[in-house]
């Protein structure tokens, strides 16, 4: 019976799982550290207002400042820095044989990790409202990806332009909002194209848009929400559309099966355009062990996320948080591509739930508490490469 490598690795190396076993004990704090942040102040009335019931609240976007270029840009260089030490680290006799190769390719790999970076950290910074939380989350969710960086960076970014077009008010321009949703389609179409096993994700982007709609009709002025809401579908479908051709071109090139103009021109490829789409959603269900996708680092944030779980459901249940549903939508989604397709892609949604927790740390004064779950999960990325 073949084992996958986590189990090989604690199996050949039993200090690895102490290491994750005092890391798991240290990320559970996570949890009575968020109530005990969350609890009234003394000497105020704060505990008066959480006596009414609340309702969730459609999704708003907290405001940007000129000062989040500044932190925008020390996110994705704290995250390449780290990155390139952690390659150093791991590859060092990769660097010592061949530094020219080694650099060139942690060149290559800087590229996607910045993005990752960039957008978790704005993804962050417009659902939480906190500067803080969001280099710290950004840095360590680009420094945790493992494989994959090109497609995590641009399902990272389609959903930032995601959660943009979501937040648009209800009787904004149609045109100027729908971008936001048309970047959205782009970005999930070319991490399609790098790993089309996301496509268990669309069943989230589907129904983000029906209950998005839903709402916009409801509360939307009725002179004009029928207009919008058809001028909407109509752009969706075209998007849909021009999509599936632009992912199937950009596949076909990726192949070598023609250029770009004779295959635009051929009947062929847009005959095999369905086909192929659905020759490719027949072998979801036909893939390796989802244990052999992980690689022992994964683990590490894979054991913040969950604990950090608990936390959001606080998040959901009680405080009735449309942002705690938005992410808990994503998870099943994320954790059936792990499952049924061995794609792991849970890392950006986990640090999006472990945003929530630690937004509340620096939201309640507590930013210390914030710092110090980052430098833990930082220490113990690298103590393991030492113990390798």
């Amino acid at each position: 019976m073949s084992q996958h490598p986590i189990i090989r690795s604690l199996l050949q190396q039993p200090a690895l799982l102490i290491l994750l076993g005092a890391f798991a004990v240290l990320m559970a704090l996570v949890i009575p550290a968020y109530f005990y942040v969350y609890r009234p102040r003394s000497n105020s009335t704060e505990w008066i207002d959480r006596l009414d019931r609340r309702s969730f609240q459609p999704l708003s976007a907290c405001a940007l400042c000129p000062a989040d270029i500044i932190w925008s840009l020390l996110s994705m260089i704290c995250a390449a820095f780290l990155c390139f030490a952690y390659f150093i680290f791991r590859f060092d006799q990769m660097f010592m044989s061949n530094p020219s190769a080694f650099l060139f390719l942690i060149l290559r790999y800087s590229i996607p990790i910045a993005l990752i970076a960039l957008s978790l950290f704005l993804l962050l910074r417009i659902m939480y409202g906190k500067t803080l939380p969001a280099i710290l989350c950004a840095v360590i969710g680009a420094v945790a990806v493992s494989g994959q960086s090109k497609a995590i960076a641009l399902f990272t970014l389609s959903l930032l332009f995601l959660y943009l077009w979501v937040c648009a008010p209800y009787d904004a321009p149609l045109f100027f909002n729908a971008l936001w949703l048309a970047f959205s389609a782009a970005a999930y179409g070319a991490a399609l194209l790098f790993s089309f096993l996301l496509i268990w994700t669309a069943p989230f982007y589907i129904g983000v848009y029906i209950v998005t709609q839903v709402v916009r009709w409801k509360r939307g002025d009725p002179d004009i929400r029928g207009k919008k809401l058809a001028g909407s579908i109509v752009l969706l479908l075209l998007l849909m559309l021009c999509g599936f051709i632009a992912v199937w071109l950009a596949y076909c090139i990726k192949n070598d099966l023609g250029s770009p103009v004779s295959l635009l021109r051929s009947f062929d490829f847009y005959r095999d355009l369905f086909p192929a789409l659905t020759g490719r959603l027949a072998t979801l269900l036909h893939r390796p062990s989802y244990w052999n996708v992980l690689v022992f680092s994964d683990s590490f944030i894979f054991i913040a996320g969950i604990f950090a779980i608990v936390p959001l459901l606080h998040g959901l249940f009680k405080l009735r948080d449309t942002r705690c549903l938005f992410l808990l939508l994503l998870l099943p989604c994320l954790l059936a591509a792990w499952y049924f397709s061995a794609c792991y892609a849970l890392i950006p949604l986990f640090i999006l739930i472990i945003g929530w927790s630690w937004s509340l740390f620096a939201e309640r004064d507590r930013p210390l508490f914030a710092v110090g779950f980052a430098a833990t999960i930082l220490l113990f990325l690298f103590a393991e490469l030492f113990i390798h």
